[in-house]
């Protein structure tokens, strides 16, 4: 997900802090249930009608579950209670049911199978959640519905087992006004014309996080591109636009083959390839949503001006990190948005440059960052985005570049599909890198230490650091010296921080004339330079 920050930001930055303290907390422990964990739900066949005069659904989902504990009676899903569930049935009969707030308890013990299936029929008006929840909008007199799910929204329209974790394969037929055109994730299999209804079946051949599901139905239009991966695969770019957009949306789109370029070579292969990728235009007008193959933009965001680029790479790179490897918990949030926020900067980098990385991160710097990345208190703050993309940049001054991008391929390659915790992922760098990355990780993601300050002076050929603050807020860092020498002469030396109190040697006779720390931007930190003894 992407909040549109640096897009009209004076516009819309009290209304999206407003939007984050409101909806965004973290998702409360025991929201998933061990019931739950001890249940693999395989595939979703879900079927919606779509009524926007009454603003209301009627649906039936067909569930395949695996019951890890044979003996368990109850299968549990999340399913908000203002919706109305009217039959739930297997092959053979009839199953008995009941709702406690927000959780559908469906009896299987009378199927002796450890695989079940059964089918649940409801309707309702889906209330609205978080940042929407399932929304009946219009613009311009041309209805559109759309869902926004995330973190934990999927049950105000459907009933599922809403845990990040349990990813299903997915198929979803959406029935509207023929004259309506629904997107959904993965492929298009058919549409069918029933009088003045009309049936798009969608099918995803990946599995697929609840969070992730997409219903974007409206009057679009679309266009489409095609794509080469670097695999020699082809799959199509579709994109689905009000039609007062078209123009706008070709210009502003047209970036996508240099940005999946980019991804695939910086990460590897765009992992939903067998499917498509797309983008849909939506309602919610303060960022954009990287639901499976299907991303959803804010229609306010489309200006033919190309100010949606950072917006489009976050939501393209989310494909990799977030959708394909998915958290393990809401605790690893972090490395869905902080990976997406990084990889903005890595697209820049790879299309124009060093410095056009360096001003990304400048655009990411803060003094004010609070609280761990790990389970932090807020699911979408400024901390989560640009301090996790921080902490990506400093991780490959860490490493190096080599052993990070290595990583980042590994970390792929291993749970693509999958979900990975931070423990994962930081054990993938440290086998790669052969190094220890405890204080690392404890410095930058478990705890909240602020930011490196220090003060540093030189005098001849010596350079003095002390890392000021809370004394035990020392962190250990590779740091590069910019070191301009008497005779106009300068280098770029690398030094080890592994205390509070550092004295370097330049190794050279050389007087010093002057020293910029940290120059090219790779750590976040501040430095402040005492007046040099003479």
């Amino acid at each position: 997900m992407f909040f549109a920050l640096n897009l009209l930001k004076i516009l819309l930055l009290v209304v999206v802090i407003l939007f984050k303290i409101i909806f965004s907390d973290g998702v409360k422990a025991g929201y998933v249930s061990i019931a739950q964990k001890n249940v693999d739900i395989l595939h979703y066949y879900l079927k919606i009608n779509l009524n926007p005069e009454r603003k209301s659904i009627e649906g039936e989902v067909k569930i395949l579950a695996h019951k890890l504990i044979p003996e368990q009676k109850n299968i549990d899903l999340h399913f908000y209670g203002n919706m109305i569930v009217k039959k739930v049935y297997s092959e053979s009969n009839e199953l008995s049911f009941h709702q406690i707030k927000n959780i559908l308890s469906i009896d299987v013990s009378e199927i002796k199978k450890d695989t079940v299936g059964f089918s649940i029929q409801y309707y309702g008006s889906p209330k609205r959640s978080g940042f929407n929840g399932f929304v009946f909008g219009e613009i311009n007199n041309i209805p559109l519905i759309y869902n926004l799910n995330e973190p934990n929204y999927a049950p105000s329209w459907f009933p599922c087992d809403d845990d990040p974790e349990d990813k299903a394969f997915l198929d979803i037929e959406i029935t509207n006004d023929s004259s309506f055109v629904s997107v959904s994730n993965g492929k298009l299999v058919s549409v069918k014309n029933n009088g003045e209804k009309k049936t798009y079946h969608w099918k995803s051949d990946y599995p697929i996080s609840t969070y992730l599901i997409a219903v974007y139905s409206s009057k679009y239009i679309s266009f489409t591109q095609n794509y080469k991966s670097t695999s020699g695969k082809e799959f199509p770019l579709e994109f689905y636009v009000l039609p007062n957009h078209l123009e706008e949306a070709k210009k502003d789109f047209a970036e996508h083959k240099e940005m999946l370029e980019a991804f695939e070579n910086l990460f590897g292969e765009y992992p939903f390839a067998d499917d498509k990728y797309g983008v849909a235009e939506f309602l919610w007008n303060y960022g954009a949503m990287e639901t499976q193959t299907i991303t959803g933009i804010g229609y306010n965001l489309i200006s033919g001006k190309n100010f949606a680029r950072d917006i489009l790479a976050h939501e393209l790179a989310h494909h990799w990190w977030g959708n394909a490897v998915g958290p393990k918990t809401w605790k690893d949030i972090w490395l869905n948005e902080g990976f997406a926020s990084y990889s903005e900067a890595l697209f820049l980098e790879y299309k124009f440059g060093k410095t056009s990385l360096q001003s990304a991160m400048r655009s990411k710097f803060s003094e004010y960052f609070r609280g761990p990345l790990y389970n932090p208190v807020n699911l979408f703050s400024e901390t989560v985005y640009d301090k996790g993309a921080w902490v990506l940049h400093m991780l490959r001054n860490e490493i190096g570049d080599s052993n990070f991008f290595k990583s980042l391929k590994k970390y792929y390659e291993i749970y693509k599909y999958k979900n990975a915790s931070t423990e994962d992922f930081k054990n993938v760098c440290e086998t790669l890198s052969n190094q220890n990355l405890d204080k690392f990780f404890d410095d930058w993601v478990y705890n909240d230490k602020g930011i490196i300050r220090c003060n540093y002076s030189f005098n001849d050929n010596t350079i003095s650091l002390i890392q000021v603050g809370d004394e035990f807020n020392d962190f250990h860092f590779n740091l590069d010296l910019k070191i301009v020498y008497s005779d106009n002469s300068s280098e770029i030396k690398t030094f080890r921080v592994e205390h509070s109190n550092e004295r370097f040697e330049t190794g050279t006779t050389k007087q010093i004339k002057s020293v910029i720390a940290d120059p090219e931007g790779k750590l976040l930190a501040i430095f402040y330079e005492e007046e040099h003894q003479q």
